[in-house]
């Protein structure tokens, strides 16, 4: 009988906006795993199925291979729910799986995970899809044994991207132990590293990894000295290029020269200037000069040159953070930007500590940008905000993806017209 494990979006996904607006919370990525992966790995005899927003389930359906929004479980043996924005913990992973009654864990009354002999009932699943968790809660509670533990949940961005450091080194420390992946990487303690890539200066090279198929010239730095560094397949570096891990660049990104330190970056960018812990989803490019900190960046953005986000206040206090129009005090010093997917900046612009802009915008900095929210789908520039029309905005971001031989999706069509026609809402 199989075994099902049900990864779980909660209902506090709009406190991740606007990352969270094309994809659930549990795509995103501290480190080189996204949130789902590394639920996932840790169950490797149960199967993977993904549960999020209804609006969202054809989109995600397209980018995973595991089920999403499933409707049938009539032959499960027994089922494990995990709420995908909790940080991983392996000793919960291992209780879970080695629970021999029904059991429900909750932390400060959200659900962390339960676990199932046998299906969930069909009310107890209408409620999962409709994510009406305060009810499923309640469901559960008549026949599980209730836990309730202390456990970390990532509940805004800047969670996220304070766990770069961890994340990094807890994927690497995995990904070393699967042969596929270690035999298709060398480090720089290994004896070709010199052949493979001369004239490459390697710091503290045993705590490298680099795809075989990668390709790195001669004149960049790479130094492990104070976390692992991972360079994905098919990675191009050019000369004076300088890492300090940890760092995780992924599949097909070029690194065009410039200082990359603490940061995690998706497949396909172009990165250049300075980088300092920061995530960039994937598909975006900041080739130019310029400074991005502590930020999380989506997918197919740019960044025009000279580009540049402030990531610390004059005054030393904490960066507060603007969502859904609620001012947020994050608690850090240090805070960059959010910048949604296919939102582009002019050369020049200059960015406020803790700004949020939204999904494909464009802003056209003359001085800081002091917003602290800019809406998705707007037209920012000299302090005017204007609505950037949908048709405009599928044409350009059509054209931005077949520069990538990338197809604009109907299901991504869909969602990005939802939201312009809701750019102006809050929660």
């Amino acid at each position: 009988m199989p075994k099902e494990l049900l990864i779980l979006e909660d209902n506090q996904y709009a406190d991740f906006y606007p990352m969270s607006l094309l994809r659930p919370v549990y795509f995103l990525r501290p480190g080189i795993r996204y949130l789902y992966e590394i639920i996932s790995n840790n169950f490797i005899e149960y199967n993977t199925n993904l549960f999020c927003r209804e609006i969202l389930g054809d989109l995600i359906s397209e980018q995973t291979t595991y089920p999403v929004n499933k409707t049938d479980f009539s032959d499960t043996d027994e089922t494990i729910l995990i709420n995908g924005r909790i940080k991983a913990d392996l000793n919960l992973f291992a209780a879970l799986q080695k629970a021999d009654t029904d059991v429900l864990i909750l932390s400060k009354g959200k659900l962390v995970g339960a676990k199932i002999f046998g299906k969930l009932s069909i009310e107890e699943f209408d409620l999962l899809k409709k994510m009406n968790f305060d009810a499923l809660i309640e469901k559960l509670k008549s026949r599980t044994e209730v836990m309730e533990i202390e456990i970390g949940f990532y509940n805004y961005l800047w969670d996220i991207v304070n766990s770069i450091e961890r994340a990094i080194e807890e994927d690497v420390f995995y990904l070393k132990k699967i042969p596929k992946i270690s035999d298709s990487f060398i480090t720089g303690g290994s004896k070709d590293i010199s052949m493979a890539f001369p004239g490459v200066v390697f710091i503290n090279g045993e705590n490298i990894m680099i795809s075989r198929d990668a390709q790195i010239l001669p004149g960049a730095v790479l130094n492990g000295s104070d976390g692992p560094i991972y360079i994905d397949s098919q990675v191009f570096i050019e000369p004076h290029t300088y890492l300090i891990g940890p760092v995780y660049v992924g599949p097909k990104s070029r690194l065009v020269g410039g200082k990359i330190t603490g940061c995690s970056i998706g497949p396909v960018c172009r990165v250049g200037g300075e980088v300092e812990e920061s995530i960039i989803q994937g598909y975006s490019n900041k080739y130019h000069a310029g400074f991005l900190g502590h930020a999380y960046v989506g997918e197919w953005v740019n960044f025009g040159a000279m580009t540049t986000n402030s990531d610390l206040r004059n005054d030393y206090k904490n960066v507060k953070v603007s969502i859904n129009g609620e001012i947020i005090d994050t608690g850090y010093l240090k805070i960059g930007s959010f910048i949604g997917d296919f939102t582009k900046t002019a050369i020049g612009t200059l960015l406020n500590t803790g700004i949020n802009i939204g999904i494909a915008c464009n802003v056209l900095g003359n001085g800081l940008v002091a917003e602290k929210e800019i809406p998705s789908f707007t037209w920012y520039a000299a302090g005017n905000l204007h609505e950037y029309r949908i048709t405009k905005a599928l044409e350009t971001i059509e054209k931005s993806m077949a520069r990538r031989k990338v197809e604009l999706g109907q299901p991504l069509k869909d969602n990005l017209a939802e939201i312009s026609k809701n750019r102006l809402s809050r929660g």
